[in-house]
């Protein structure tokens, strides 16, 4: 347990050995600290000034138009946008911009001293956050503190048009090229829809109305037939000399039945509008009343009883009549027939160039609906864009200088300055050695050392020694009072120091 301790004690008092030793050089070191710390002192006060200016922004990315406009307008993400502008905001055409509108550029006055400017000056220039979200610090330091607030000053206002430009210019674009695409499909509309009319008015004998094809077309003729022909049957069937008995399929009839059902579906229009009472209704009602009295009246006595005034048909002339038609629609049916192929063909180019025109259609109203959206959008970005930068501190001209801390550098001097002169004292110790204790003179040879005796001091020589002990204090303590005064007066010795080094340069 002893054994450290031993070994602790030895240690220490060879440092002390050691320390004295070194103490006979002290004068050396005392040279040496003087020295750097004069030179380094000079050096401190020589470095230029800096001044920082820095202004602060918020990135609104929440506006209140978004909610409002969500859903009507295009809206970019907010939040890359502001990555990407951060990013591309140290472009070289911006630096070179800056450069130009502050008057940096007058310090360059080669091409290599350009490039030089422009690199230093896209390193000086930092975005930070704030520590808040979408809170943004913009710094530069120069020596010129009105140059470092017209460069921040320069940026801040780069990123505010960049924030308004990006949206403005993306949709200008948008909107050309949706205009463009309006126009083409515009006129092949029109192309198409003339070579529709032109194609119906060229085929009129064979276009089919109605949205019907040529087998509905053909159907619904020969439903036709058939009923004239069953009437025709029915008019044959009674006698065909318009006798005493009529039957609910005489065509007087079914004249009579339409109208009847035409006032009543009139009728009963007027009664979802009006009451009973109304003009309009009763007169209705009364022809109605009057209607079915008379074809309760044909029916009793046909030979007596006109349809809507008209003079009497025997029923002879109704079946001749009927045959007429029955022959008219069997012709009818004969040249549709007869037309199947061509009607065929132009059915199904009909239905290609509408198929075509119904595309186009199609496509030209989205691209009018999107080109109302773009336009929208370009609006909102201009009275509610969606990323705004607020300017919360506007760039000042900083009346102190940011850096260098020559408070911090000073002591730095001041405490290498102390240890390179131990440093030295103890290099001319090693170069220059002496014996210190007996144990070292001891280990030095093969002669036996028999004793020692000690120095006797006189009195003149211990008032010597204090004098240089206390000289060697005196020294030392300078140096920390050079110090202290150079702490103290900062800014007159950097003013002094400056002009005679500019002073001694001119």
């Amino acid at each position: 347990m002893q054994k450290p301790s031993l070994d602790l004690h030895e240690l220490y008092q060879q440092v002390l050995l050691e320390a004295r030793a070194t103490w006979r050089f002290r004068w050396h070191a005392l040279v040496v600290a003087w020295c750097l710390m004069i030179v380094g002192t000079l050096l401190v006060f020589s470095l230029p000034n800096k001044y920082e200016a820095s202004a602060q922004v918020y990135a609104d990315t929440e506006s209140l138009t978004n909610p409002l406009l969500h859903g009507v307008t295009v809206q970019p993400n907010p939040s890359a946008r502001l990555a990407i502008i951060t990013h591309t905001l140290f472009t070289r055409p911006n630096l070179e911009d800056v450069a130009e509108k502050t008057g940096l550029s007058v310090r360059a006055t080669t091409p290599a001293d350009k490039e030089t400017l422009l690199d230093k000056l896209g390193a000086a220039v930092a975005i930070r956050t704030a520590g808040t979200n979408n809170l943004y610090n913009i710094s530069y330091s120069d020596p010129d503190p009105q140059m470092a607030q017209k460069v921040v000053q320069a940026f801040l206002q780069i990123l505010m048009n960049q924030a308004l430009g990006a949206t403005s210019a993306s949709n200008a674009q948008a909107q050309d090229f949706l205009q463009q695409q309006v126009t083409d499909y515009g006129q092949r509309l029109n192309q198409q829809e003339r070579e529709i009319a032109e194609f119906k008015k060229a085929n009129a004998a064979y276009v089919l109305g109605g949205g019907e094809n040529y087998y509905s077309r053909l159907q619904n003729e020969q439903d036709k037939l058939q009923n004239l022909q069953a009437q025709y049957n029915l008019v044959v069937a009674s006698g065909g000399s318009g006798g005493s008995g009529v039957s609910r399929g005489d065509p007087r009839v079914q004249e009579l039945d339409r109208q009847i059902a035409s006032y009543q579906q009139k009728l009963d229009q007027l009664l979802l509008l009006y009451t009973d009472e109304y003009p309009d209704v009763v007169t209705t009602r009364r022809m109605i009343k009057e209607l079915q009295g008379r074809r309760a009246a044909l029916l009793k006595h046909p030979e007596r009883i006109s349809i809507a005034g008209a003079s009497e048909s025997p029923g002879r002339n109704i079946a001749q009549g009927l045959a007429a038609q029955i022959a008219s629609q069997k012709a009818r049916i004969d040249d549709l027939q007869a037309k199947a192929d061509k009607i065929a063909d132009v059915q199904t180019r009909l239905q290609q160039l509408t198929r075509n025109l119904d595309t186009t259609k199609k496509q030209y109203d989205d691209l009018v609906a999107r080109l109302n959206t773009a336009q929208l959008s370009q609006d909102a970005s201009q009275s509610g864009n969606n990323l705004k930068f607020r300017v919360v501190n506007p760039p000042v001209v900083p009346l102190l200088p940011s850096s260098p801390n020559r408070a911090l550098l000073l002591l730095m001097v001041f405490g290498l300055s102390l240890a390179i002169g131990v440093a030295f004292a103890y290099f001319m110790h090693l170069i220059r050695p002496v014996f210190v204790s007996l144990k070292g003179l001891r280990e030095s040879g093969d002669y036996p050392v028999l004793g020692a005796f000690s120095m006797i001091v006189s009195q003149s020589r211990r008032e010597e020694r204090r004098r240089e002990v206390i000289g060697f204090c005196a020294g030392a303590c300078l140096l920390a009072v050079v110090l202290g005064v150079g702490l103290a007066l900062n800014a007159p010795l950097t003013h002094l120091v400056q002009h005679f080094f500019v002073m001694g340069a001119t």
